[in-house]
């Protein structure tokens, strides 16, 4: 048969495999993976070093001693400091989170659910500040504990050096990092536009840290009271 063959058949020949890519994940830059760590870095590190601070200049104030013996609740002073520092994040998250969408504009719908893990995780690295700030006595040692504290939980979380490369022992450990968890629940829901649903081990897990560090500032509380009554009579 000498008939000449079409286009088409040249054209099947030459590339008999017909390939259509689809990709998991929508196109975006470096910033879009980025921009989950940087917010978890910076409110680490601011809440840890208010809580501390805050703490440290309620203990240095000269009615530090009397409102030991007013007829309130310990736990009224735990929670104004508290929310003193959690408002001052909420305004930082409000920012962020604003100046976020003039170049990402595609994260509007995660936003509800991303400023729900920022705020849980603030509670929990102010409540590891505000332990610290009662664990020490000068402000100065105070906020150097504080960093060394955010360094340390920012080396083991493989943002600085690959996690793969520490062993197993405590690859297992760094994954319960709350800097660990809060970064990979805002990556999740951020990138892969994961619901809350989907993530929430994570969530009982931060919300647990948040607990047990309320209960330890409350023993460290009474023990720092009770050592207080102890000076005063002497």
């Amino acid at each position: 048969n000498g008939a000449v063959p079409s286009e088409q058949t040249s054209r099947t020949v030459a590339n008999p495999i017909v390939t259509r890519i689809e990709k998991v994940a929508k196109d975006s830059t470096l910033l879009n993976y980025t921009f989950p760590t940087l917010l978890v870095l910076v409110v680490m590190f601011t809440s840890l070093l208010l809580g501390t601070i805050l703490v440290m200049m309620e203990k240095n104030s000269p009615a530090f001693l009397r409102n030991y013996f007013l007829p309130i609740k310990k736990t009224t002073f735990i929670i104004s400091i508290y929310l003193t520092n959690l408002i001052l994040i909420l305004v930082q998250i409000i920012i962020l989170l604003g100046i976020s969408l003039l170049f990402l504009k595609e994260s509007l719908p995660a936003l509800p659910a991303m400023a729900l893990i920022l705020f849980i995780s603030a509670s929990v690295f102010t409540f590891l500040g505000m332990a610290i700030g009662y664990l020490f006595a000068s402000e100065e040692t105070g906020v150097l504990g504080s960093i060394s504290a955010g360094s340390i939980l920012l080396f083991v979380s493989g943002v600085v050096l690959p996690i793969e490369a520490i062993s197993p022992a405590l690859r297992e450990i760094a994954a319960f990092n709350p800097f660990v968890l809060s970064e990979k629940i805002i990556r999740e829901i951020f990138i892969f536009g994961s619901s809350l649903t989907s993530v929430w081990p994570d969530v009982v897990i931060l919300i647990g840290y948040a607990v047990v560090l309320f209960l330890v500032i409350l023993i460290i509380e009474s023990i720092l009271h009770l050592q207080l009554v102890h000076k005063f009579l002497k």
